[in-house]
């Protein structure tokens, strides 16, 4: 099953940053932007699903001492992170997935666009992972999309069919990912929607 969707998604990564950008407009890169004033102080950053990595040149400029674990399954999203960040000693670039987290006493956070790939059943197995690799008081931000008005379910069922089409994740519909959240005891700080409320991004700390 990870070997397709790996496939799958080094199939999109000439272009997903694009296609995100067109379907989603420039929202899709102002959230995950709007809360990484929040990692200054912190030491350790895990990033789960990371992507063509663009997001990093941002993280990296701003917090020279921060050591990055970067966690893609994709090969060909690792390879275009590579060249934006030109081997950035900062970043241990891993193919993986949460089953691949390293380390453990991350103080710092980031799932973009991720818990939207898995089932209610699943993201309890997911966020398990990520809660036992962070310390006491860290902070995880998380941004992604939600399903509260029935133009959000058209958008979300026409890009569920997409990308199980293209990359065969699992999931087929939205999680309820903020209850999952909830019950594995992180408490919700901040949040912030974008796109007409298609898009929130929201800042966890545990209880």
């Amino acid at each position: 099953m990870k070997e397709r969707i790996a496939k799958g998604f080094d199939l999109l990564s000439p272009v997903y940053d694009r296609l995100a950008r067109l379907i989603i407009g420039r929202d899709i890169v102002l959230s995950q932007l709007y809360f990484l004033d929040q990692f200054r102080g912190c030491k350790s950053l895990l990033i789960l699903g990371a992507g063509t990595g663009w997001v990093l040149k941002d993280v990296c400029k701003n917090f020279t001492d921060l050591k990055i674990d970067y966690i893609e399954l994709s090969p060909g999203m690792i390879r275009k992170a590579r060249i934006k960040l030109e081997d950035n000693k900062q970043i241990t670039f891993i193919q993986g997935t949460e089953d691949d987290i390293p380390n453990h006493g991350y103080d710092g956070v980031i799932t973009n666009f991720y818990l939207d790939m898995f089932t209610e059943r699943s993201l309890s197995r997911v966020i398990g992972k990520i809660r036992s690799a962070v310390s006491q008081d860290s902070i995880w931000v998380v941004t992604d999309f939600v399903n509260e008005r029935k133009m959000q379910a058209i958008k979300l069922w026409c890009m569920y069919r997409f990308f199980r089409m293209m990359t065969r994740i699992e999931a087929g519909k939205l999680a309820d990912w903020k209850s999952v959240i909830h019950k594995a005891g992180f408490r919700l700080s901040q949040s912030v929607r974008f796109n007409n409320g298609f898009i929130t991004s929201n800042l966890y700390q545990l209880d």
